[in-house]
């Protein structure tokens, strides 16, 4: 397409297309108007409901998030920088589904948590209410019991914690020869692994389509929304599955948090909040459900 214009002002006076039929200006405008409105059009949509819960949440924090949806593993929602960080408490599923599938330890495997715990140096007690001291594979997800999952950890052998760390694909430091108190930070999410926010989404993608759903990750996993320790994410009426975490860099006094959870069937959703704790990253997921569930996408 070619257009004759003013010599003087440039100004086109008509257009000519490729075969050589003169366009009048009029309909030459009307054209790239239509050509625009489509392409705006498009940009528009791109907008989804999703991108925009997600933007709502997150909105006035240093946050960052990231939706993953359940059946095609696409991400559909993205927002702020992706930072690297510890996984905290948000590693305990992933380690105990492995560790269940591979007898490493039972679904009835009690441990009586006295509250304290200590590990390299490390103060590390326990958060969770003391009015139930004794935690099976199921509570000690629901209230994140740090004793319990000291106790996986010197059941993992290091090579068993190698491909168990391999088998959910997160950075890691080598354990084949780690020693107990290395091989339990590392299953606390506290020293030795990594992860970003979508490597952290897909890790629970995948366990969530692995793991059996009346099973004690499943239903621990549900607990910790429900009454646990993620329970700053639950909304009434809709079921949500997740775990939080908190944890610090070497040489960091301040903490990072996250929370990793999903709708069975529909989206995983991982939030990561710096300067910050799991329960306020469970909050910031709250927001999102409840704009979710607002734009009728939960129903």
């Amino acid at each position: 397409m070619w257009w004759i214009a003013n010599r003087k002002s440039a100004i086109p006076l008509f257009v000519v297309d490729n075969s050589g039929v003169q366009i009048g200006l009029k309909k030459w405008v009307l054209a790239w108007m239509t050509v625009a409105t489509f392409f705006y059009v498009c940009i528009s949509a791109s907008a989804s409901p999703v991108t925009d819960a997600l933007v709502l949440a997150l909105r006035r924090t240093q946050a960052s998030g990231v939706v993953v949806d359940m059946k095609t593993g696409v991400v559909i929602a993205s927002e702020g920088i992706s930072r690297r960080g510890a996984p905290g408490s948000t590693i305990k599923p992933l380690l105990l589904e492995y560790a269940l599938e591979h007898g490493i330890v039972r679904p009835e495997t009690e441990v009586y948590c006295h509250r304290t715990l200590h590990i390299g140096g490390r103060a590390l007690a326990c958060t969770h209410p003391a009015d139930h001291p004794v935690f099976n594979a199921e509570s000690a997800l629901a209230e994140s019991c740090n004793t319990w999952f000291a106790e996986v950890a010197r059941r993992f052998s290091g090579p068993e914690l190698e491909a168990a760390l391999q088998a959910i694909r997160l950075l890691h430091k080598p354990m084949n020869r780690a020693r107990v108190g290395e091989r339990q930070l590392v299953v606390l999410g506290l020293d030795g692994v990594s992860t970003s926010p979508i490597e952290l989404a897909r890790a629970y993608r995948d366990l969530v389509q692995r793991a059996p759903p009346d099973g004690p990750v499943a239903r621990g996993l549900e607990g910790s929304v429900n009454y646990g320790m993620a329970n700053s994410a639950a909304v009434s009426g809709v079921r949500i599955i997740g775990k939080t975490g908190t944890a610090s860099e070497a040489g960091e006094t301040w903490t990072h948090g996250w929370f990793a959870g999903a709708m069975p069937g529909r989206f995983v959703i991982v939030v990561y909040v710096p300067h910050s704790d799991g329960g306020t990253a469970a909050r910031l997921a709250q927001t999102f459900f409840r704009a979710m569930l607002g734009e009728g996408k939960l129903r």
